[in-house]
């Protein structure tokens, strides 16, 4: 029980927000000289807005006011709030219950215990952990929960996904090539103390890397762009994957772009890889698999299936030098953005060489990402990339289909899904008035913030 015994002894509740909160509490006043009780009493209080108020006033001259029982309801519609009951003996203040009350909730104190209880009423909850989750799909701006007062700040932040080469268009007798495909996003996850982060922060959305562009009959594709950095502020960076190579219109080889790293931007695709992002060493990094925030290289090693990543992005699919080329699948990442896939090609007959599909996240085994489209007289584009979520990142698009038919379009590269997923390869065109298909536009970047 609560003895106010002072004529300047008094309760008092402390509300952090406005919300609509109820205060209800029953007492018996008794005479300290024959401790004979004088009343059954309560004291009602409707409370509005965030203030302190006091909920059980002093008594009287010569009387001990006993508490049996306090009753706080927050009723609000829309708004939690934190309560703090506290008793006020003579103007010095001493905290006795804090706690947060969701709507619905409430806070009782009876037989010298206090209680939380949940919405539904009646069953016991301990106060309620609470969180806050903002998620970006563009660049926009973080703020700190002001509902409450947050310990904890988890940023989960994947780049965007290079986007993938464009098929070239060659009808002679000659080897030519669909688009390489682009290089994953890396992923950046930190945890920060809440006091170290400012109220607000800027979050940035990278862009996904865009397709390249086929040329005229007879020429060769466009490379694909590299993919945007997000960021979260200054307190950590999610660097975009590398643009995969156009394809030629000879048997040159045609590199995927590097995945993305912790610590820079993955390379577009030459005759050689696309590097892999830093960190890890200067150069190419091989395609055997790289761990830590290293992102993947491209290959140009056709049939590879090693190009995977841990946390920087798989690199994209590309192809071999020989005649006749053979093509590779996306890299995939375990929690980076998957590679896309290599598009379709041509050998020197001129005849239909498919392409690959691109690769995944939450997995180190290449491949598995968007489908490699159909080949043919109606080529078809590479499926697009699953989009990523708070847990995984987007898959690689899958490398477009390709023909050698006339006065036929091959397909385009798939797109990358968002969370840093490469755009797969256009395929090629094989005949005089054929054309490449377009490379798939790599998936934008994402970024989760969960406050508690």
């Amino acid at each position: 029980m609560l003895n106010l015994e002072l004529t300047t002894d008094k309760l008092q509740l402390v509300t952090s927000a406005a919300a609509t909160v109820d205060v209800v509490v029953a007492f018996t006043d008794v005479d300290q000289t024959t401790f004979a009780p004088t009343g059954v009493k309560k004291q009602v209080t409707a409370i509005t807005t965030g203030t302190t108020t006091d909920i059980c006033a002093s008594p009287g001259s010569t009387t001990t006011r006993n508490v049996k029982a306090i009753h706080v309801r927050n009723k609000d519609a829309a708004n939690p709030t934190d309560v703090t009951v506290r008793f006020n003996a003579n103007a010095t203040i001493y905290e006795l219950f804090k706690a947060t009350l969701q709507i619905g909730e409430s806070l009782t104190f009876r037989e010298g215990y206090w209680f939380h209880y949940s919405a539904n009423g009646g069953v016991y909850a301990a106060p309620a952990l609470q969180t806050d989750v903002q998620t970006f799909t563009a660049t926009g701006t973080w703020t700190k929960p002001t509902t409450f007062t947050p310990k904890m700040v988890l940023v989960r932040c994947w780049g965007a996904g290079g986007g993938g080469g464009a098929g070239a268009s060659l009808g002679t007798a000659t080897v030519a090539k669909g688009g390489a495909g682009g290089g994953g996003g890396a992923f950046v996850r930190e945890s920060l103390l809440a006091a170290d982060v400012t109220a607000t922060v800027s979050v940035t959305i990278g862009t996904g890397g865009t397709g390249g562009t086929a040329g005229s009959a007879g020429t060769l594709g466009g490379d694909g762009g590299v993919g945007g950095n997000s960021s979260f502020g200054t307190y950590l960076t999610a660097f975009g994957g590398g643009g995969g190579r156009g394809g030629a219109v000879s048997a040159l080889a045609s590199g995927g772009g590097g995945g993305g790293g912790t610590g820079g931007a993955g390379t577009t695709g030459s005759t050689a890889v696309g590097q892999g992002g830093l960190p890890g060493p200067v150069g190419a990094k091989g395609i055997t698999g790289v761990w830590g925030g290293t992102g993947s290289d491209g290959v140009i090693t056709g049939g590879a299936t090693a190009h995977n990543a841990e946390y920087g992005g798989g690199g994209g699919g590309g192809s071999d030098g020989a005649s006749p080329p053979t093509t590779s699948v996306g890299g995939s990442s375990i929690y980076g953005g998957g590679g896309g896939g290599q598009g379709g090609c041509h050998n020197a007959t001129p005849a239909v060489i498919a392409g690959k599909a691109g690769g995944v996240s939450n997995s180190y085994v290449a491949g598995g990402g968007g489908a490699v489209g159909t080949d043919g007289a109606s080529p078809t584009a590479g499926g697009a990339g699953a989009a990523g979520n708070s847990t995984i990142g987007g898959g690689g698009g899958g490398g477009g289909g390709t023909t050698v038919s006339t006065s036929v379009t091959a397909g385009a590269g798939g797109a990358g899904g968002r969370g840093g997923g490469g755009g797969g390869g256009g395929g090629c065109g094989g005949a005089t008035t054929s054309l490449g298909g377009a490379g798939g536009v790599g998936g934008a970047g994402y970024v989760v913030v969960v406050s508690w």
